[in-house]
């Protein structure tokens, strides 16, 4: 009798003490709370602070941003310090392409920008489509060799029908409670091929948001919560599903900053959601800004009283370079410096990558040359991927690719018919030009751009795809529909409109990228698959066996037929604009 009452008492005991605990971890002790949030976004393997060449140095990069966090934790306590990546950073710079494809530690040690995540103390790391392009050997291993989390909620694994990636996590900061719900761009399948992606769905970023939101809130309870979405600002719109940050804060409930990235812009605003706003920040890309929100959350009678958010972006050109930093990755920055510097041919003449806007290019006829060559295709479309670069005459070196084609897009064959080519190329020019009435108006279609103080293009300028393989002029007086006309093919056959030809373009746009396939010529996105004759290498690594690999006697350059018409309009015009873009 007494044994049980003893038992019913410690029963009893242990009840009110579990109820204590959770009634104890439910309310927060009254004062205010401080704790600093940083972001970086799309940093492209900008890890160094060295071109790789002789005396040239980038005056941002991630050696420099980790000299600011240093000294931010030496001042504030890292546990009042949060650093998250937004994505994208596996792709675009030498180290991180060397990281990936060459040196592949097989003898088990960890990739490089995981070393560099934690030596920098990153919270969490998001998904980005150029990580997912990388390949699942370079991302799995990143997902399985390091603790910190790897966010992607709306990556969905088709086999279980759970997040691939981890959805979201929950970190202590500053006495506070933060939730970082990750999500990745939705439209990787449509830029890249099922071999990269294998395994996955993607699920808009809008449709799964709003319920994880409110999940996360109800089971964690956490004080913050950020959404960190690689993906852009995009103008408000619920249609934009590859740049929605500024629709997703107008309209959703529960979340207190949005971090965005993808699009390359900069941003520092607050948007009304109908109840509160919500802070949406974004930082350029290669580590040229680093975004920071200090949080205020102040508790009042055990009850929250008031959040309260301040954004700044950090012009990291204006950071010191971290010296443990540079010593900790010194043998990887020289095991890519030897790598980029390997000397692969002769350049005859300079090559400028912006000439590629206002006609047939040297940079361009390059690209349409190493397409061909390598496939075997009787046409080649592709866009200039580098805006306003030079590759100068003499020694060519591995480095100067990353100018040439900085993307490691593969090569595609597919089956288009006559029409389909010039319809593709009317969807193009469209976007790339405008439709003159008189020589006083613009060729290019461009704006003034209030916040850079010039003027730049209205659309994405790796979407202008141009041709080679066939002649064509592009009327700049007519209307879409009517500003193609395409004479003959290069060798003087003709071009029918109804036969098929082999053309070869990059995996990008044959997944669908840019819309030139099935809103210009026509073809439903789930017939994209059939149209494929054949795969081949990186589009960069071919331009590298075009040079180091190929004899003298097969470096011959295909020279693109086509042209602006009329020259009254398109001379003047071409050299107006030319200098108010480049000038």
């Amino acid at each position: 009798m007494k044994r049980g009452f003893t038992a019913g008492v410690q029963q009893m005991l242990l009840s009110f003490t579990i109820l204590l605990t959770i009634l104890t971890s439910c309310s927060k002790k009254d004062g205010e709370y401080y704790v600093d949030l940083y972001a970086t976004n799309d940093l492209h393997g900008r890890f160094f602070d060295s071109l790789y060449v002789d005396n040239q140095a980038h005056p941002y990069s991630l050696a420099h941003i980790s000299e600011w966090m240093r000294l931010v934790r030496l001042g504030a306590g890292k546990d009042n310090v949060m650093l998250i990546d937004l994505g994208d950073a596996l792709q675009g710079d030498n180290a991180v392409y060397y990281a990936n494809y060459i040196d592949t530690a097989k003898d088990g040690g960890k990739h490089l920008f995981t070393r560099i995540a934690e030596f920098m103390k990153y919270d969490a790391l998001v998904v980005g489509n150029h990580d997912i392009e990388a390949g699942h050997p370079v991302y799995d291993r990143i997902k399985n060799e390091t603790d910190i989390p790897y966010l992607a909620a709306n990556a969905i694994d088709v086999a279980t029908g759970k997040s691939y990636f981890k959805p979201y996590t929950i970190l202590e900061k500053g006495g506070l409670k933060i939730a970082v719900i990750g999500m990745t761009n939705p439209n990787i399948k449509k830029w890249l091929g099922e071999e990269l992606w294998s395994g996955m769905d993607f699920c808009p970023i809008e449709a799964l948001a709003d319920s994880l939101i409110q999940k996360v809130k109800a089971t964690e309870s956490p004080d913050i919560t950020i959404l960190a979405i690689h993906a852009g600002l995009g103008d408000g719109t619920a249609e934009n599903i590859e740049n929605p940050a500024r629709y997703l804060a107008a309209n959703l409930q529960g979340v207190d900053v949005i971090f965005a990235s993808h699009d390359h812009q900069v941003a520092c605003e607050k948007i009304w959601n109908g109840a509160d706003s919500v802070l949406v920040m974004e930082g350029s890309n290669r580590a040229k800004y680093l975004a920071n929100v200090t949080a205020i959350v102040e508790y009042r009678d055990g009850e929250l009283y008031r959040k309260n958010f301040k954004g700044r972006l950090i012009p990291v050109d204006k950071l010191s370079v971290d010296t443990s930093y540079v010593k900790e990755f010194r043998s990887d920055f020289l095991n890519a410096k030897k790598f980029t510097n390997q000397e692969i041919g002769e350049l005859e003449k300079d090559i400028y990558t912006s000439d590629a806007f206002f006609g047939p290019s040297d940079y361009m006829n390059l690209i349409h040359t190493v397409q061909m060559n390598s496939s075997g295709a009787e046409i080649s479309l592709a866009a200039p991927l580098t805006y306003n670069g030079k590759i100068a005459a003499g020694v060519l070196k591995y480095h100067d690719l990353f100018t040439i084609y900085p993307f490691e897009n593969q090569l595609y064959v597919v089956t288009l018919t006559g029409k389909q080519i010039k319809d593709y190329l009317e969807y193009s020019y469209d976007k790339w030009i405008q439709t003159m009435e008189s020589p006083a108006d613009h060729i290019m279609n461009i704006r003034y751009d209030e916040k850079r103080g010039r003027y730049s293009f209205r659309n994405m300028t790796f979407n202008f795809d141009s041709g080679a393989g066939f002649d064509y002029e592009v009327d700049v007086c007519k209307p879409y529909g009517e500003k193609i006309t395409i004479k003959s093919m290069a060798s003087g056959e003709p071009f029918e409109m109804e036969k098929s030809y082999k053309v070869a373009l990059s995996s990008y746009r044959a997944n669908g990228g840019g819309d030139l396939l099935t809103e210009g010529a026509g073809i439903p996105k789930d017939s994209l698959e059939s149209i494929v004759v054949s795969k081949h290498d990186d589009i960069r690594s071919l331009v590298f066996d075009y040079y180091k690999n190929s004899s003298d006697s097969s470096k011959k350059i295909t020279e693109a037929t086509w042209k602006f018409v009329p020259e009254q309009f398109i001379k003047i015009a071409l050299d107006r604009d030319r200098k108010l873009l480049f000038e």
